[in-house]
Order: structure tokens, then sequence, then C-alpha cells
């Protein structure tokens, strides 16, 4: 971070916190749109200010570490001499300031947010980390930044993990499905059961039919061999019609 931060800087971070959000707003808008059920969904208030909040951590977020990074990669004399103090070299500032502008672009890209905030999270490991063991002062800007990113981190990873955010459950919600739930439980018997009987007499219907027919066949064999029996006497029981 900066030496010292004044006035310029803060005024730095509010206009860059701008321009991000207004080039977040062109990629929402430029974006899939959004289906008509899901645009419909209400959201809890107490959600929506959760929202809000975390896309303005987001954006600050994003504003300050892109202009840290700026610093890095410009060259500022306080960056330079911070990374001299280090003592890896300054190759390691350029790639330092490389992540930290790239993260912070990222972080304007919704689906890429929980991403981007997991990568700069490890950077302020690192950063925490030589700041505590190499140059012996407290990480707290460190520590700050990666408290933000751990939260931006779990809220957009949750939200990716169980998709889109639904309404709130309603009592009556719960008790529809309940009742779904007890009417699919006692429907399936009563259909089994009510659908039995009904089997039963298509199958003694079928087996009615089946021993009709074939009584008219042993009917009509019986009257045939009469019929050749006598003809062969010379007797016909059935005489020819004129």
């Amino acid at each position: 971070m900066f030496d010292d931060i004044g006035v310029f800087h803060v005024l730095t971070v509010i206009a860059l916190t701008v321009a991000l959000y207004q080039a977040r707003r062109l990629l929402n808008q430029r974006a899939i749109p959004v289906p008509e059920d899901r645009a419909q969904r209400v959201i809890d208030p107490t959600q929506r200010r959760g929202l809000i909040l975390l896309e303005l951590i987001e954006l600050v977020i994003a504003a300050i570490f892109f202009l840290v990074g700026g610093a890095k990669l410009i060259g500022r004399p306080d960056m330079i001499r911070l990374f001299h103090e280090i003592g890896i070299g300054q190759w390691f500032r350029y790639v330092t300031g490389t992540i930290e502008v790239t993260g912070a672009l990222l972080l304007i890209i919704p689906f890429l947010t929980g991403a981007s905030a997991i990568m700069l999270g490890a950077v302020m490991i690192v950063a925490s980390l030589v700041e505590l063991f190499v140059l012996h002062r407290p990480p707290v800007a460190a520590v700050a930044c990666l408290s933000a990113h751990t939260l931006i981190a779990w809220r957009r990873v949750a939200q990716t993990a169980g998709g889109p955010p639904h309404r709130a459950r309603q009592p009556s919600d719960v008790q529809a499905q309940l009742t779904r739930g007890m009417q699919a439980h006692w429907a399936f018997p009563q259909n089994r059961r009510a659908s039995a009987p009904g089997r039963q007499r298509s199958q003694k219907s079928v087996d009615l039919a089946k021993t009709v027919v074939r009584m008219r066949e042993e009917h009509a064999a019986i009257v045939d061999a009469h019929k050749r029996r006598r003809t062969l006497h010379g007797v016909s029981l059935f005489p020819p019609v004129r």
C-alpha cells in the first residue's frame, strides 16, 4: 500500500469506483437476458440490501487494487522502495502489479468475481506474511483486504453453487409441499386398489369371450360331423332349401 493516504487517493478511489460501476452496468446489459420468470421473482429486502452492500465492497476493492497495482506498474518511488526493502527484486513488483490490476478488472465481471477474489486473497496472504516476517510491521491493510476478499469469495461461490436467489419461502409454500407429499403418498395405493377390480373385470370379459368362441367352434364341428354321417347313410337331417 501507499506510505501516506491523502485526499487525492480517496477521490481517486471514488472516481474509479464510479467508473467500474458503469463498466459493470454495461457488462450486465450486454449479457444474456434474464428469463422472465427469474426476473419476476421476489427478493427479500434484507437479501437485497446484502447484495447491494456486497457489490459496493467489490467495486471499492476493485478500485483500490486497480490504483495500487497501477502504482506498482508505473514505478512510484514508494513502491520501488518497498520492493527494494523486500529484497527479491523489482521484477516481483511488476508481477504483483499485473496480478492486482488483472484481479481488479475481473472483479467487475459477475461470473468471475468469486475466482478473482480468491486470487487476490492469495496475494493478500503473501503480503501479510511479507509484512509480518520480512518488513516486521503489522499487516493491517493486507488483513483488511483479505477479510473483504474472503467475504466476496464466500458469498459469490455460495451463490454460484446454490443457483439464482429465490423468493423468500412462505409458510403457505411449506404447507403446500406437505399437502402435495401427503396426496402423493395416499394417491398411489388408492389408484392401485381402484384399478385392480377394473383389470379383473376386463380379464373376465376376455375369458368369457374366448369361452363363447370355443363353444361355437365345438358346436359347429359337431354339427358338421352329424351332417357327414347322415349323408353317408342316405339320410340327411338338413334337407336342401328349395
